[in-house]
């Protein structure tokens, strides 16, 4: 008698070969998954640093510029006396006000007063208009602060005096002036890394930090030239 269909002992032979199969693809496609959420989670860290700095080093470079400038309609604006680059040392997170004048903006917009601050982790900036409505003296308008980037714990500058001394503030006392910044951003991944890194940084200045349990952490570094705010020629 010809026998048909499978018998109990291969049946179950068959099923746990499934079952292996099965579980090598779950694990297969588990590992790929937890690899891309990993990658991704790296790659917005590194992307969120780099904007910070990019905005940081952007706001410092123009600081102390005077004119406006668009084909032959040119303005020179007087920037308040004392408030052009100020800065406070809070160790790791520094904060920072200047004012500036850019082509970018239309002429009654062009004055332009910025600040930076730390709310806990969150890096906030302040960017308003000081263009005054008549004369060529720029205004002292309130800050109106607005979250740039979470997960930042360090915003970390050094100004290079040009009397050859570094400085945590901007003050190089009254016979020089900045000449450039040494800039520091710390941040960490918003999601859990199975690769976390270093558990901590020291930053530029010497501050110790502490990378959150279970989150990567990344820094940049690098100078920023500040031009304008060599002092005009009596």
């Amino acid at each position: 008698m010809k026998r048909t269909g499978f018998t109990l002992v291969e049946a179950l032979v068959a099923l746990a070969l499934l079952v292996t199969v099965l579980g090598v693809a779950v694990r297969y496609f588990t590992s790929n998954a937890a690899l891309a959420r990993e990658t991704q989670a790296r790659s917005e860290l590194q992307d969120r640093v780099r904007m910070v700095m990019q905005v940081v080093s952007g706001d410092l470079q123009m600081a102390g510029a005077r004119y406006w400038n668009s084909g032959t309609a040119n303005r020179a604006f007087v920037l308040p006396a004392g408030q052009v680059l100020r800065g406070t040392d809070g160790g790791a997170k520094d904060s920072v006000s200047l004012y500036y004048v850019t082509s970018l903006r239309a002429p009654t917009q062009a004055c332009r007063r910025v600040d930076y601050r730390f709310q806990g982790d969150t890096l906030e900036r302040s960017d308003v208009n000081a263009t005054p409505t008549s004369g060529d003296e720029c205004t002292q308008p309130e800050a109106s602060f607005q979250p740039l980037a979470e997960g930042i714990l360090a915003l970390d500058i050094r100004y290079l005096c040009s009397h050859g001394e570094t400085r945590d503030t901007p003050d190089c006392g009254p016979d020089a002036y900045p000449r450039s910044a040494l800039v520091e951003v710390v941040g960490y991944s918003l999601t859990p890394m199975r690769a976390a890194g270093p558990a901590t940084l020291t930053t530029l200045s010497g501050e110790t930090l502490t990378c959150p349990a279970n989150r990567g952490c990344y820094a940049l570094r690098q100078e920023v030239l500040m031009p304008n705010l060599k002092p005009l020629p009596q």
